[in-house]
């Protein structure tokens, strides 16, 4: 096949290799293997994501340290709010503390854990029970908090929950043998949007009256909601799927027609200042569902403008939901993450 380029050639001439094609063929076909292409390409990234999350979460391991403290009378499961609020307001009753508690007799700082979902539901079992069995492995009580999620929730709903856990956690810090200080949120996905709206003044630690977090450690945070409106992808399904997470997200906590206002206000990156909590994050290079270039790395950047104590870890190859990683090159991860807690409290 010869391609002669000579000025004047009307084009339909130079692409004599396609007889009998029209242009409007030609970019229709071509649009035909685009989707195709790329569609199978999203369902093979999700496939492998469900496929690596049932495998390295440690969802075995977290059960196991659940029926450990149950069948040892120390597991711990407690509503948030009295019968008199639940009564007023029924969506509260979803909301629960479960307290893994250390085997050690040492008071240490303790843990918040906060599973993801998207604000549609909480992952407890793959990124709440194991995470917990983990930091309770390496002496640490680890709190794990069912925010109200879906239909339950509401305007700053999930925050005020995370307010209401460490208030109650605040009061009984001396029967869990806890400080009340230096404590550490590790949240993931959507859980790592709470814990990093609740690092900050607005709708966090400054407005609901609590002590100011130690550290945040993030699991591929969901950091930047409207993230699909601001960044082109190469991948329509891929933006297809960021539209549906976010708005979805974004309904249940504000309703069909959220301001401006109130979508940027869960935009992490726009609330980091000079004082925000140092912060830990990590997530996977082949993350379909929160990409790290839209997410992570744009909260990273902001720390870094803000001189914010920070580190970061993208682990080539691994998709969201992850949680504690087994087997993977991001198993030491919590290792890390714990050493960088503990460096920057007191």
């Amino acid at each position: 096949m010869n391609l002669v380029f000579l000025s004047g050639v009307a084009p339909h001439r130079v692409f004599h290799f396609m007889p009998g094609y029209s242009w409007g063929e030609i970019i229709y076909n071509f649009i035909a293997v685009y989707l195709i292409f790329t569609f199978f390409l999203t369902a093979y990234s999700i496939i492998r994501m469900y496929v690596l999350e049932r495998k390295c979460t440690g969802y075995k391991y977290g059960r196991k340290r659940l029926k450990e403290l149950q069948s040892s009378g120390r597991l711990r499961q407690i509503p948030l709010y009295t019968m008199d609020e639940i009564n007023e307001n029924r969506n509260l009753g979803v909301v629960r503390l479960s307290v893994f508690m250390s085997d050690s007799s040492e008071k240490r700082k303790y843990a918040i854990v906060l599973p993801g979902g998207g604000y549609a539901h909480c992952m407890t079992p793959q990124e709440g029970y194991p995470v917990a069995a983990k930091l309770n492995e390496m002496g640490y009580t680890a709190f794990i908090l069912e925010y109200r999620t879906r239909f339950h929730c509401s305007a700053y709903a999930p925050m005020e929950d995370l307010s209401r856990a460490i208030k109650y956690i605040e009061e009984h810090a001396e029967e869990y043998n806890v400080y009340t200080e230096g404590y550490a949120l590790f949240g993931f996905s959507a859980g790592g949007n709470l814990a990093g709206v609740y690092g900050s003044h607005y709708h966090g630690y400054d407005d609901y009256g609590t002590t100011k977090p130690g550290a945040l450690i993030m699991g591929y945070p969901w950091s930047n909601i409207t993230h699909w409106k601001d960044h082109p992808y190469w991948n329509i399904w891929k933006g297809l799927m960021g539209a549906w997470l976010s708005e979805r997200g974004l309904i249940y906590m504000f309703g069909l027609f959220p301001s401006k206002e109130k979508m940027d206000s869960l935009c992490v990156q726009n609330l980091v200042e000079e004082d925000y909590v140092p912060t830990y994050i990590f997530n996977g290079g082949w993350d379909v569902l929160v990409p790290a270039s839209h997410h992570a790395e744009i909260l990273v950047d902001a720390l870094e403008a803000h001189g914010v104590v920070h580190k970061y870890r993208k682990y080539f190859g691994l998709p969201h939901g992850i949680g504690l990683a087994l087997g993977t090159r991001a198993e030491k991860w919590i290792d890390e993450a714990v050493k960088f807690w503990e460096e920057n409290t007191n």
